[in-house]
């Protein structure tokens, strides 16, 4: 009896070393959005939601993937240009951002400005600062801590081809660039080593994420901005996830790791509506009820009298509007732009042209060429991503197997053909006079007036609106 018992206690002992040196499994969660855009009216059912995940996940991670800002003149236009989603997103607990180019669209000094309000720090390890400008909480990387596990995170920004993320070239003064793919191996081999996960928060596009993802396989995850991809069920690239959710707080992105002794064993993820929680945080729905009790943006400026559907036809007003109160012969508009995709038959306020162009830059005008305004015409679908919208013609064009356009017809609106050698009097934003690199003679000169001044003076004049059913741009 008493040998029994000696073998049961030998054999409980070694059951009990097995089970404390056995594999030991793990978790992370991480909570990715990305082009918040300032759509402060979604932050009380996100926040809910966060407090729910944080109920089950308690040591979840909440990360920002760029372009927090600019979209809401709320947010854009308050006494201190951002600081309302700062504030929001210091309450909702943010653990990290990158940087997205809307970020820029203040200036530099704006932008010190959010970094100096944000409870959070910043990564970027593409972008150095002028030791002038003294630019405080970035940095290439940050090491979280959670359950003895290190998890790195890289952040970058994208390029266009001038160099710059897509922002207005005077935003930048005292910001150097270079290309994610250069910066990322300064630091990936040492993160590596260092660290039991690491991931790169990235504002460069879907598809450029699964480039970097197919060069760098050492990264386990990616979490992207800027395309505005929602990304609903898990994509890997080789072993590397890459997520992204959309736009304007509508989604949230939930990822799980698993680690068996310290390696990612499994990752996962689900993109959970914020649109569909049904609950709101009360103290942040009165943080945004504070924010938007100003009457001063919900002047009524027009009327809309149908339903507007597209991005093309808010282009089309837009258009009409500088082109109008210019006195030219044709007007033209970057989608990039356009900021509103639809539009119902409602009041329409001073917020909502403001939200339409949140950027408000000068009308620069030009004398060009028919040739050349073919050439602003594919320069515009190469470097804003899509067809140029405009006033004062209509236009089809096809798209060859390198995604260039040609083919273009270009109708006037006398419907005479567009005659490539005479001259005509455009206008177009000083975003796109600056950006847009295609070869003309003219140099062009401002007219010392904003979009949104000019579409004031056009809406006063046609208090009523009917651009539901405009469309002048046809892919054959």
């Amino acid at each position: 009896m008493k040998k029994a018992s000696k073998l049961m206690l030998v054999a409980c002992a070694a059951l009990f070393f097995l089970s404390a040196c056995g594999p030991k499994e793990q978790k992370l969660y991480i909570v990715s959005i990305n082009d918040m855009h300032a759509n402060i009216d979604n932050f009380p059912k996100m926040a809910a939601l966060l407090d729910s995940l944080r109920t089950v996940h308690p040591d979840l991670l909440l990360f920002s993937a760029g372009d927090n800002r600019t979209g809401n003149p709320i947010n854009d236009r308050a006494a201190e240009p951002a600081k309302p989603m700062y504030e929001l997103m210091n309450a909702v607990g943010f653990d990290l951002s990158t940087f997205g180019n809307h970020e820029w669209d203040g200036g530099v000094l704006a932008l010190r400005d959010v970094l100096t309000w944000a409870k959070f720090p910043f990564v970027c390890a593409n972008v150095i600062f002028d030791d002038t400008l003294q630019m405080p909480n970035v940095h290439p990387y940050a090491i979280f801590e959670r359950n003895g596990l290190k998890i790195g995170v890289i952040g970058g920004i994208q390029l266009g081809e001038n160099g710059f993320p897509d922002f207005h070239p005077r935003n930048g003064a005292g910001s150097h660039f270079v290309p994610i793919e250069e910066a990322l191996p300064k630091y990936i081999g040492e993160l590596r080593q260092e660290c039991n996960a690491l991931f790169l928060l990235s504002h460069c596009g879907y598809e450029e994420d699964r480039e970097t993802a197919a060069k760098f396989p050492q990264l386990d995850a990616i979490f992207g901005g800027h395309s505005h991809t929602r990304v609903a069920e898990k994509q890997l690239v080789g072993n590397v996830m890459v997520t992204q959710a959309e736009n304007k707080v509508k989604y949230l992105t939930l990822s799980t790791f698993t680690f068996l002794n310290g390696k990612i064993v499994d990752k996962d993820m689900q993109l959970l509506s914020v649109k569909e929680f049904p609950k709101r945080n009360e103290k942040i729905q009165a943080m945004v009820n504070g924010f938007n009790s100003n009457d001063y943006f919900s002047q009524v400026v027009a009327n809309n009298m149908t339903p507007v559907e597209s991005y093309e036809s808010l282009g089309c007003l837009m258009t009409d509007a500088i082109r109008y109160t210019t006195g030219v012969e044709m007007g033209f508009q970057n989608p990039g732009g356009v900021r509103y995709d639809t539009l119902s038959v409602r009041p329409v306020t001073l917020k909502d042209i403001l939200s339409l162009d949140p950027f408000d830059n000068e009308i620069i005008h030009y004398t060009l060429s028919g040739e050349e305004i073919i050439r602003l015409m594919k320069c515009c679908f190469i470097t804003d991503n899509g067809p140029i919208y405009c006033s004062g013609c209509s236009y089809s064009y096809k798209v060859d197997d390198n995604g260039e356009m040609t083919d273009i017809h270009v109708t006037l609106e006398n419907g005479k053909p567009l005659d490539m050698n005479a001259k005509y009097s455009i206008v177009m934003n000083s975003y796109m006079s600056s950006v847009f690199d295609y070869e003309h003679e003219d140099d062009g000169e401002t007219t010392f007036r904003t979009s949104n001044e000019l579409m004031m003076e056009y809406l006063a004049q046609h208090p009523e609106i009917d651009y539901g059913s405009t469309h002048r741009v046809t892919e054959k």
